[in-house]
């Protein structure tokens, strides 16, 4: 399972060669590469080595100074828009004999607006790059863009997310629209293909945070699924693991909490479908929040129990980790 495996040692492999001592892009193919058997272990250690040596050039994209990169200037600079990761990605699984393309088409990325329901639909428009490779025998998606980080207001921030290597094709395609459709990748079974209206008018989901993936939540199944949730009414909260083969055991997990406007917080607890669940009354406007307790007494409360959280509170420091956050209307 793609979602779960262990790229520790492929990860900590691609860390060990710096932009700045790389001699040529086909000595850092063969290096980045040639250790591993698979085609998904030598594309995971590419994906990888973007993130660590390549930066988003946030200066010339908010200046709108965006200039054609190839894939020997992007190694000299540093620096890429999403084009130039893509590029890179797939020269450098060229040179390490896999087979990779560079897929243009539209990102709801930053500075991204939902469309309104109930207005017209706008009108197709590119603006971002991914990649389509072929992993062991089955075309993926991946987006080593925003696998190295995310862009804000203050600029390009640093932070690897590997969900834009391990999503399925449908659930990537929830933020990605190609300009040629037969890029989607997705099977009738999985709801595909997808028109642009679809796509373009899919309601917001909720904001997610960093920790949300790195805790390895899947996106797809966190109910609600939209970011605007009704007030003055009893709201289901469900949150699921990437796969079936992830611990939900309490040594292997947090203590996950819903908080109100009003500041109270109830704990979300294991259900039948293998995930956590809470029903709360929800009051009027404000925000909702999903978060965990990160720390508790100066420790890392992993492994927490409810019964040793129900104790600490109000006797002991706690430090929390938000997930995600929805709107109430």
């Amino acid at each position: 399972c793609l979602k779960c495996y262990d790229f520790s040692l492929v990860d900590e492999h691609a860390s060990r060669f710096p932009r700045h001592s790389v001699t040529s892009l086909d000595h850092l193919a063969y290096d980045l590469t040639s250790p591993w058997e698979s085609e998904t272990e030598k594309f995971r250690a590419i994906f990888t080595w973007l993130h660590h040596n390549i930066a988003y050039d946030a200066d010339a994209f908010f200046c709108g100074n965006v200039q054609a990169s190839t894939p020997e200037s992007t190694l000299h600079s540093g620096l890429a828009v999403c084009d130039g990761y893509a590029g890179l990605f797939a020269f450098l699984a060229e040179r390490s004999g896999l087979q990779a393309m560079k897929v243009t088409g539209h990102g709801k990325g930053f500075g991204y607006i939902p469309t309104d329901s109930g207005g017209p639909v706008p009108q197709y428009q590119g603006n971002h790059a991914w990649n389509c490779a072929l992993m062991d025998e089955e075309w993926r998606l991946i987006d080593s863009c925003w696998g190295a980080g995310a862009v804000d207001s203050s600029g390009f921030r640093k932070g690897f997310n590997p969900v834009w290597f391990t999503s399925t094709n449908a659930e990537f395609g929830k933020r990605h629209y190609p300009e040629d459709p037969a890029y989607q990748l997705i099977s009738d079974e999985e709801g595909g293909p997808i028109s642009w209206e679809d796509y373009i008018l899919e309601p917001e989901g909720p904001l997610l945070f960093n920790d949300f993936h790195t805790h390895e939540f899947s996106p797809r199944y966190v109910q609600p699924s939209t970011k605007y949730i009704q007030s003055d009414s009893w709201v289901s909260f469900h949150l699921f693991k990437l796969c079936e083969h992830l611990s939900t055991t309490e040594a292997d997990n947090f203590v996950y909490l819903i908080s109100l406007p009003d500041g109270s917080r109830t704990p979300l607890v294991l259900n039948d479908s293998g995930g956590w669940s809470a029903t709360v009354h929800v009051p009027a406007g404000g925000e909702v929040s999903l978060f965990y307790v990160k720390e508790i007494g100066g420790k890392d409360a992993r492994g927490l129990t409810m019964k040793d959280y129900n104790a600490a509170v109000g006797r002991k420091a706690m430090q929390f980790g938000g997930l995600c956050r929805w709107t109430l209307t």
